[in-house]
């Protein structure tokens, strides 16, 4: 069952076009993300769900009620601010309550369902302090409690983790994902971290200038990109150009590479993609080979990141950091076929 769809959503700023013409469906319960870079209509998109923009064009419907015009106070909707926006003079169960107050929920019914949040959240024996003596994943747990309390049919988040340290930041997306499943909440989620999108989402929106790239679950997306953008943002890739030789076969700096999916490849010149996990070291009956020097060697913990250079031109390598390589070898790569994507 569809609890949201955008239909030709658009929007203008002083002439220039935020959304362009934005279709999108999302389903009971899913939890989808919109992913882009600064600039590219996400948190604008977000904005006009919430109500906060009205859009210039197309329509926005929640089930089969059309809330295009509906002001926000009047739609069922929640939203987890990247400031976390909590009134430091309240408590943590006033802060929460917040809205069910605006509400004028019964007193004794607003004091269970924020008990019931608090608990949700783990935040129960807090209930009495303010924002000023908790801990930067205490304050978001808040808030987020705060955002559950009143039930919303659709829960929006816009870069919610981003004033929060690394380690932190890994801990609550977790608990936001298993909040939101657990409750059955459907959920849009707005980041730039590419991470964040592939270990939360159901489905990935890719947007860029305003527009759709590409829509799919992250697994697909990562490893089918349709686009040199999605391919490039959504993780590392090698991006190359190179010239169709029939029989799924394409010439490129790095040599002749046979390629799986040869029915999307057109005569001429044709850009193709693989990452950089993909090459593997001293692979035996592989497709394709490539031999190149290691120009820079960069250790991060679990992966050794390799600069190679193939007949003067430069490919990134991600291999297991068991292997010791050093900066100068002289190293065969195995390169699978099905691995290697054609792209629009």
């Amino acid at each position: 069952m569809t609890t949201l769809r955008l239909s030709g959503l658009t929007r203008f700023f002083d002439g220039t076009l935020a959304v362009d013409n934005i279709d999108l469906d999302v389903a009971h319960g899913e939890f989808l993300t919109l992913l882009g870079p600064s600039g590219c209509g996400k948190t604008t998109t977000l904005r006009m769900v919430a109500g906060f923009i009205m859009p210039d064009r197309g329509d926005i419907w929640f089930g089969d009620r059309r809330m295009t015009e509906v002001p926000p106070h009047k739609r069922n909707t929640a939203m987890v601010f990247q400031s976390y926006a909590l009134f430091p003079h309240m408590s943590v169960a006033d802060n929460v309550g917040f809205g069910l107050k605006m509400r004028k929920v019964d007193p004794a019914e607003c004091g269970r369902r924020i008990a019931e949040a608090l608990e949700i959240v783990g935040l129960t024996s807090l209930e009495k302090r303010r924002p000023g003596q908790l801990s930067g994943g205490q304050q978001q747990r808040v808030a987020l409690a705060r955002a559950i309390v009143t039930r919303p049919d659709v829960l929006l988040f816009d870069e919610p983790l981003s004033n929060l340290d690394a380690k932190l930041r890994e801990k609550v997306r977790h608990e936001i994902r298993d909040l939101q499943t657990r409750l059955g909440i459907t959920a849009i989620y707005v980041t730039h971290d590419q991470d964040e999108a592939l270990v939360m989402s159901d489905r990935i929106v890719v947007m860029n200038k305003g527009r759709i790239e590409q829509i799919g679950a992250p697994g697909d997306i990562y490893r089918r990109p349709k686009t040199a953008f999605v391919a490039d943002f959504l993780g590392l890739a090698n991006i190359v150009e190179g010239t169709t030789e029939g029989g799924g076969r394409v010439a490129t700096p790095f040599g002749t590479l046979r390629i799986a999916d040869a029915g999307d490849v057109g005569a001429g010149q044709v850009r193709i993609c693989w990452r950089p996990e993909d090459m593997k070291l001293s692979a035996g009956a592989q497709d394709n080979r490539i031999t190149g020097i290691a120009r820079q060697v960069i250790f991060r913990g679990h992966i050794t990141e390799l600069r190679l250079e193939v007949n003067g031109h430069p490919l990134r390598v991600q291999v297991d950091s068991d292997h010791q390589i050093r900066e100068g070898d002289t190293l065969t790569f195995g390169l699978a076929a099905d691995r290697i994507r054609v792209l629009a």
